[in-house]
Formats: C-alpha cells, structure tokens, sequence
C-alpha cells in the first residue's frame, strides 16, 4: 500500500529493523565481531530500501503499461539486481521503444535497452530462444542471440534440429554469426546422422572444440560414452568460473536425471553398466543434481555400493569430496544432504567428517549463486533432523551467521539466517521471524480468473512415452464429463469449461508424440512448436495464464518453468521429485502456490488432484482450504504410498520458508 503507513505498521517495520541491527544480549551478542549499529543507520537502511521496492514497483508496473514512464526510470533501473527478473517479452517492448524514437535524453540509451532485454534473456535463456522476434530487429538483435545461444547451447540446438522452418531459420542465424562456437553448433545441427541426444551432449562442448581443446570427433566420442562425457562436464564445471557455470549446470543435472530415472526400472542394470566407471565426485553430483528422479531406493543403492565405499577407500576418506567443494563454493552439498536424510544416509555422511559437513552446510547460504534455493534447502535438513546435538550445533553457526550478516548490514542475509534461526528456536533471534513462517493455508480462487470471469490453465506434455500416456489420461478424464467441452485443434486441444455462476476455465493442451518411434524422428522438437502454437493463440486473445501444469518427466520441467509469469498463481508439478524445483516456481511468481511431489509422479493422482481442484473452483469455491481438500483426496488415495509423497502448499517446509522470506521483507520494506 502506498502513501502513510498506520501507526501500527510504521511500529512494527521498525521495530523490525530494530531488532534486527539493535539486537541485544543472548547468544547473538556473544556472537557478534562488530558493536551493533546505531538508529541512524536503520533509518538509512529502510529508507533505501524503501527507495529500492519503490522504484521496482514503478519500473515493473509502467513495463507493462506505460512504456514512456518505463523508459524515464530506466536509468535508475538499469544496474539494479532485480532487473534480470523482468518481464521478458515487455522487456523487448521497451527496448523497441527506445529505438524507435530515441529522442534526446540520457534515459533514451540504446545500449541501456540492450542491457535489458540481456539481462532478462539470460535469466531465461530456453524463452529468449524462442522468442527471436521480439528482439531481433533490435540493433544489437543478433548479438543477443548469440548471447543467449552461449546461455543454452543445448536448447540452441533442440531448436536447430530437424526440417521444419523454424528450424532452419534458427540454423541461418547461427551461420550467420563470427563467432568460431556458433559455426560449430551449425555444423552439429546440419548433420542429421548424429541423433538429437548426441548432438546436444556436443553442443555443451562446442567452446573446447572451437578453442582447439578438442577436436570435432573426439567431441562426438565423448558425447557418445556417458561415464565420459558426464566426467569431462564436472571436471569443466569445477575449473568455470561462476559466471560461466549454468550451461554445465543444466546439462549435469539433464545427464543426472535421466540417469536416476532409469535406475528407477532397471536399478541393477545401470549400476553395472554407465555408474560402475562413475569417479566418487561424479556419483556425488549425480545424486544431488537428479535429486527429483533419486528416489531413496535409487539413491541407498547408489550410495551403499559405489559411492561411499569409494569415499572410504581414500586417504583421509571424503578427501575427494571435500576438494570438490572447496573449488565449487560447497555446490550442491545441501541438495546432497536432503538427498541423504530422506534415504537414511545422513549419518554415514556424517560419518566422512562431521563437524565438516553441519558447518558447510549451515554457513554461507547468503554467498551462495542461488541463496533462496540454498536456505530452502537448509530448511528441510533442519525439518527433518530429530538430533537434538545436531540441531544445537547448528543453531549456534546460524547465530553466528545471522550476526555477521547483519553486522555487514545484509539485510536479505540476516533475514534468511533470522528465519532458520526461527526454525531452530534460537533464543534471542528467532522471537520477530516466527510469526513469518506461516503456510499457504489456503488459495483465493478468484485470483485464477480475470474481468471477464476466465481463468486460463496451460498444461505442457513432452515428446516421449511418458507424456503420450499422461496426455490420453488428462483427455479421458474431460472427455466424457457433461460440464466441459473438448475442441481438437491438431496441434494442441481447447478444453472450456462452464461454472453454474458464470465462471469459465479454459485448458489449452499441447498434444504430445512419441519422439522415440522411428517415425517420428522427422519430428524432433515436435513438442516445443506445439507449445508455441499455444502461446501464438493466447497472444491473439490477450490471455495470459494463472494455472501452469507440468506433466512430465523431471528433465522436461525447465522448460515448463520458462513459462511461468508474474501472473501465474497456481502451479502443479507433476513430475518425480517436483518438490525439488518449488523454489523455482515462487521464484518466478511470488504469489504463487506449488502442489509437488517428493517421490514419483503417478499419472492417476495428477489427474486426480488436478480435475478436483477445477471442479472445486468452477462451482464458485471463493476459498480453497488447503487442509479440507488434502483430506478429501486422501479419503481416496490415502492408501496409496505414491499419494503420501505429494505436498500440497501448506506443508513444503522449504515453500514455507521462501514465502517467509518475501513476507518479512515486505514488511520491513
């Protein structure tokens, strides 16, 4: 809210930052290196702040509606961390704008609009991909591109492959780059005699092969064995500067996840097969990374017989483990740790080196590339450790952590550390941020629906086996039901249905194939074009959608995530071990709740949980309790062990957090 704060608000956000640079005595005090600040400084740092919030707010609301008010804050804007967040597409909008009539102002900066559009295409590079023609025509059009195909060599080449013409026209662009590596991914995406997987393994190499690091063959010979390949990426991974990690990262985790997936069907088979010839390091960064597909048969099984005793069998043991962390920032050790404590393994990875382990895990969330992602992590260790030496031995390093964070006047590190101590109850901390952690105990429904009383579903199915099967679910779920009708549009169907108090939803469903029949293999990326087809007919219309489903497989759900908006509300995640990537949903929309899974998706339950939440909200439900409609569906499924795995938004312990998060800081703010 705008303008004058009442009394009681203006009390509370100050005694919030009171308290947070004032503290007094306890714990915290014994802990603190640097006298605490005076009141002056808090008043300095809520007004700036205050100033901050202020300018995101206009920035981001006269991005979407008044491009000339966007383009006079633009200069105050344009340095500001939170600018890779924006709106893409409005991103493009504005930097059109600017060159279109560039006027004579300072705010009128080309280069300022390109640093934009950049730093929103870099949050988002799979989305910049597809959508070229929003800043193409840009001066500096096709050198964002490349930009963005460096970001996602990967995806880049997803999109170059095969005979249509988006295809080709995604392959024109890259040959007509100087850049030595996009002539390499030109080449890769000529040579349909290579298999799509293949090529994309390639394409993550194509800055060693344009260097001379590597040859084109040897690439392919890589690419072609996965211990190798998987081996030659974490070893690029470790020696990368930050800056340059996420194509690895991405193409680590996509390699992690489809492994842990087979091992769910064939668990013996891909132990003595790719995971035998597995260094300790490589079995590390794969359990971390395909976290949502490690079930914890799959992960005691590949930590009992290959990786600890190879941890063990060095000299001091864990010594391999702990050289990997010291030259990544400690990368991945919290999603590992999860992994551990929900398999039971905790303590055999306590055993490596304890006091090592809780201290690394516990500190430095805040430096972390990603400290959201890390500090929800930490929150579902500390949810689910029941040692109460353990849990003290941490509430001391996160005191400790707290004080330094904010003696150096971090006020968004001091609010991670504050709520983590809240969970831990340290005293002398936690007394301001508890009231914070507070779930999602229900959903507003009439947020899904626009003016004219129409809320707006995307559901997204992948090229595979998996999605086919899904996708005939979902339709004979609809198709028989009196209250809603089914148009087949070829590429994608239109499901409408009609509330008894003029509420509307509409479904808009790409229809999947089976990329892995050979008749298909003309169709490769078949699934992204039909998503796109979607999105061409929501744009005529205006639409924009407030429920995202993803249903898939867990290596498919970036690319469902890179249509998230500020404007979605609900998302379902239908995916093995989608609890893993709630942080990325609330990421993209703050306001958004998550239904996840922590073990693996079943086809049945997402249809179940997702047509009972549209009945629900069709028939005019203002308000969806949470724990009401949990317990109707566990009336049904409650005897399922599948079913037991899925959260709604109430009780993620690391969902819970992050809205916190936000919440305090909107407060103090």
């Amino acid at each position: 809210m705008r303008g004058k704060c009442r009394p009681k608000d203006y009390a509370t956000k100050m005694l919030l930052l009171l308290v947070l640079l004032l503290w007094p005595g306890g714990r915290l005090q014994a802990a603190q290196a640097v006298p605490p600040q005076g009141p002056e400084r808090a008043a300095r740092l809520k007004s700036e702040l205050e100033r901050d919030a202020a300018l995101r707010r206009d920035f981001e609301g006269a991005l979407a509606h008044n491009l000339d008010a966007a383009r006079r804050s633009l200069p105050l804007a344009i340095d500001k961390p939170w600018l890779a967040e924006t709106d893409f597409r409005q991103a493009c909008a504005l930097a059109r704008a600017i060159e279109d009539d560039p006027g004579d102002g300072s705010e009128q900066n080309p280069a300022w609009a390109e640093k934009l559009v950049l730093a929103a295409g870099l949050h988002n590079p799979a989305l910049a991909l597809r959508e070229t023609g929003q800043y193409l025509s840009l001066h500096g059009g096709q050198r964002l591109f490349e930009r963005f195909v460096l970001a996602a060599p990967d995806q880049a080449m997803g999109l170059a492959s095969g005979t249509t013409a988006s295809a080709r026209a995604v392959r024109q662009l890259m040959a007509g780059s100087q850049l030595p590596e996009l002539a390499v991914l030109t080449r890769l995406a000529e040579d349909s005699s290579i298999d799509l997987p293949r090529r994309g393994r390639v394409a993550v190499l194509a800055g060693r092969i344009a260097s001379g690091e590597l040859s084109y063959e040897l690439a392919l010979r890589i690419a072609q064995s996965t211990p190798q390949f998987f081996a030659t990426l974490l070893d690029m991974r470790a020696a990368s500067a930050d800056a340059d990690t996420a194509p690895l990262d991405r193409a680590l985790e996509n390699e992690s996840l489809v492994l842990c997936q087979a091992a769910q069907q064939n668990l013996d088979w891909v132990l003595a097969a790719d995971l035998a010839h597995f260094r300790a390091g490589d079995l590390y960064a794969l359990l971390a990374l395909g976290r949502a597909e490690a079930t914890p048969a799959v992960f005691r099984a590949i930590f009992d017989r290959l990786l600890l005793p190879k941890w063990k069998a060095e000299k001091p043991a864990g010594s391999s483990l702990i050289r990997l962390l010291d030259r990544t920032n400690n990368w991945e050790l919290r999603d590992f740790a999860a992994a551990a404590l929900d398999a039971g393994r905790f303590d055999s990875l306590l055993s490596l080196d304890g006091h090592e382990v809780v201290s690394r895990l516990a500190r430095g969330v805040d430096r972390a590339s990603d400290p959201l992602k890390e500090t929800m992590r930490l929150a579902e260790i500390v949810d689910a450790t029941a040692s109460p030496a353990l849990r003290e031995e941490m509430a001391a390093m996160v005191a400790g952590e707290f004080a330094r964070c904010r003696d150096a006047g971090d006020l968004r590190g001091a609010t991670l550390y504050g709520l983590l101590a809240a969970k831990l109850n340290v005293d002398g901390i936690a007394a301001p941020y508890a009231p914070f952690l507070r779930a999602s105990e229900t959903l507003d429904t009439a947020l899904l629906f626009g003016p004219a009383n129409d809320g707006i579903e995307r559901y997204f199915f992948y090229d595979d086996d998996d999605g086919v099967e899904s996708f005939e679910s979902f339709r004979k779920s609809y198709e028989h039901d009196p209250a809603w009708e089914m148009e087949d549009r070829g590429e994608y169907v239109h499901l409408t249905g009609h509330g008894p108090d003029g509420r509307r939803i509409e479904i808009f469903a790409n229809v999947p194939i089976d990329g892995h029949l050979p008749k298909n293999r003309a169709l490769e990326g078949e699934a992204e074009r039909r998503q796109q087809a979607i999105a061409v007919a929501l744009d005529k219309r205006g639409l924009a959608p407030t429920v995202i489903v993803h249903r898939g497989h867990s290596f498919w759900v970036d690319r469902t995530m890179s249509h998230l908006a500020k404007t979605t509300r609900l998302v379902i995640l239908g995916s093995c071990g989608g609890a893993t990537q709630i942080h990325q949903a609330i990421e993209a929309s703050h306001d958004a709740q998550v239904i996840a899974t922590r073990g693996i998706g079943e086809t049945q339950i997402n249809d179940a949980i997702l047509k009972a939440i549209n009945e629900r909200i069709l028939q005019g439900d203002r308000i969806v309790r949470w724990d009401g409609f949990w317990g109707e569906l566990e009336s049904h499924w409650g005897k399922s062990a599948l079913f037991r795995d899925y959260v709604s938004p109430d009780q993620h312990a690391g969902t819970v957090l992050l809205r916190a998060y936000h919440r305090f800081l909107d407060a103090v703010e």
